[in-house]
């Protein structure tokens, strides 16, 4: 079976970035060069996004978060709408506009394309009244709250640096699959993704944290995808894979020590579980600050085109942990398999 991948994408994508000021042009540089690399070395179906309205954005946050939104967006100098992360700046109404209705024209073609892939998303830190973490909105919580209410059963793949806490606050007693797997030592931020946290209600159980120490490799990270083998156990029609690439060694806000063989393998793993289940894919860029970013971007779409890394240009090196931290990461493996 070969699997249809959808790219949306907009030009104007090569031009935005929440981040700090002092990455924002590293943020888009990662873009520049993703959109670069994957026409070269992809077989992609290009479909341009429309723009979300304003009603979308409060089916996951505030009415008063939105307008303060719209406001700060005719305020004609860069600001921040948090306490330091998270830039504003002339215009960015209107790229919160199209970065959600990225979302949604991905869940519209989901419909004849089985594998789509936004690269400007994935913006799991924005809780429903404010800004965090360089994420003005949740596009993916939008996403997957509209998936839910149209009768699809979702589980989402959250891979990052960072904790996805915005996705976890506000999908917690949903009836969704949560797999986190990011850097953890209880102060990186944003600080949160405990392993007790399993979540309540209808997602009782169902939101695993697997916080890896940080400096982990290759080595650990592929021993953390054996939790994906938990979607087959529920059965999605969808999996959402957030696939932020800022866990890369040569990251600017270094975390974990991963190279593009971690994306790869992540590809790998969910196009394998697509064959058997049929599940629709949406995947986003997420997070990503270091010269090689785009790499980790294109290795992951390597992994679901089932083509092999050195086809697309990339050496398939991998990074091997110290023994010290591999026993810290299969401790709280371990913990949170008995958990």
């Amino acid at each position: 079976m070969v699997h249809l991948l959808g790219l949306v994408w907009d030009d104007r994508f090569l031009e935005i970035s929440f981040s700090h000021p002092m990455i924002r042009d590293m943020s888009k540089q990662r873009i520049r060069k993703f959109i670069e690399s994957a026409r070269k070395n992809l077989s992609l179906i290009e479909i341009a996004p429309e723009p979300a309205v304003e009603e979308v954005l409060k089916e996951v946050h505030t009415e008063e978060y939105v307008k303060s939104l719209k406001e700060v967006s005719k305020i004609p100098y860069i600001g921040f709408l948090d306490s330091g992360d998270t830039v504003h700046y002339p215009g960015i109404y209107e790229d919160v506009l199209l970065v959600v209705g990225s979302s949604l024209t991905a869940i519209a073609r989901s419909k004849y394309i089985d594998q789509i892939y936004v690269p400007l998303g994935g913006f799991h830190h924005a809780l429903p009244g404010r800004a965090m973490g360089f994420c003005p909105v949740n596009d993916v919580a939008i996403a997957v709250k509209r998936l839910i209410r149209s009768g699809e059963k979702v589980a989402i793949v959250d891979v990052d640096a960072h904790h996805g806490n915005g996705l976890q606050e506000i999908l917690y007693r949903d009836p969704v699959l949560k797999i986190n797997i990011f850097a953890y030592n209880g102060v990186f931020f944003p600080g949160t993704g405990k392993i007790e946290e399993r979540g309540e209600g209808e997602g009782a159980n169902l939101n695993y944290n697997i916080g890896l120490p940080l400096g982990s490799g290759d080595d650990v990270f592929e021993e953390s995808l054996s939790f994906l083998d938990v979607v087959k156990d529920f059965s999605p029609s969808y999996v959402v894979v957030v696939a932020g690439v800022d866990g890369m060694r040569n990251d600017n806000l270094a975390s974990l020590s991963l190279t593009p063989h971690s994306f790869y393998m992540l590809g790998k793993k969910i196009e394998k579980m697509q064959r058997e289940l049929s599940f629709k894919v949406i995947g986003y860029g997420g997070g990503g600050y270091g010269e090689c970013s785009h790499l980790g971007m294109l290795a992951f779409l390597a992994g679901l085109s089932r083509l092999s890394l050195t086809s697309v240009g990339i050496d398939n090196v991998k990074t091997i942990t110290d023994s010290s931290t591999l026993i810290e990461a299969r401790k709280r493996m371990d913990k949170l398999r008995r958990s």
